[in-house]
C-alpha cells in the first residue's frame, strides 16, 4: 500500500515541485523513489532512441541531447492539436527528468528522495553538497513553457553549485 501511495504522490504532485535547486527543505532519503527514478530513465532512453533517433549514454554531454529532445517535445506540445494531456506530458516529464537526475547520481553522487514543502511531500534529489534538485519539475517546464527553461543550462548550473 504504501508503495502505491508513494507513486500517486509522485505521479500528481511532482509537477507542482519548484524545479529550482536549492538547500532549504528537509529531505528524507528513499530508496523505493530510486528505484522508480532508474526505471523511468531507462525509459527515456528507448524513448528519444524510438522517436528522435538520439542515443543517450548516461554522460553529462548527454544532457544536450535531452535538451534536443524536450524542444521538439515543446514544438510538438504547441503544433499537435489536441495538445497531449497533463498525464501524457506528465509521463514524459517524468523519463526525462529521471534520465537528468540519474546522469547526475551516477557521475557526481546524490540520493532520490522526498523533500516536504508546505506541508506537502515531493520527489527529487539531493547532491552531495546538499543541493536539492526537481529534474522532474524542470523537463516537465521545459516541454510546456520552452527554451527559457532549458535543461542543458540547468544541469551545467548544477554542476557549478
Amino acid at each position: 500500500m504504501h508503495s502505491i501511495l508513494l507513486i500517486f504522490c509522485l505521479s500528481f504532485f511532482s509537477f507542482m515541485m519548484p524545479a529550482l535547486a536549492d538547500t532549504e527543505h528537509p529531505f528524507m532519503p528513499d530508496s523505493n523513489v530510486q528505484k522508480v527514478a532508474e526505471a523511468y530513465a531507462l525509459d527515456a532512453v528507448d524513448f528519444a532512441k524510438e522517436q528522435f533517433n538520439i542515443s543517450l549514454d548516461w554522460s553529462d554531454a548527454s544532457i544536450a541531447k535531452v535538451e534536443q529532445s524536450l524542444a521538439m517535445m515543446h514544438l510538438s506540445f504547441l503544433t499537435t492539436n489536441p495538445r497531449p494531456t497533463e498525464e501524457q506530458t506528465m509521463a514524459v516529464a517524468k523519463a526525462f527528468g529521471s534520465y537528468v537526475g540519474e546522469v547526475y547520481r551516477k557521475n557526481h553522487g546524490g540520493s532520490w528522495g522526498i523533500f516536504s514543502l508546505n506541508g506537502q511531500q515531493y520527489p527529487g534529489l539531493q547532491a552531495t553538497s546538499g543541493v536539492n534538485f526537481w529534474p522532474w519539475g524542470r523537463a516537465h517546464n521545459r516541454i510546456f513553457q520552452g527554451p527559457e527553461n532549458n535543461i542543458a543550462d540547468y544541469y551545467r548550473a548544477l554542476l557549478e553549485k
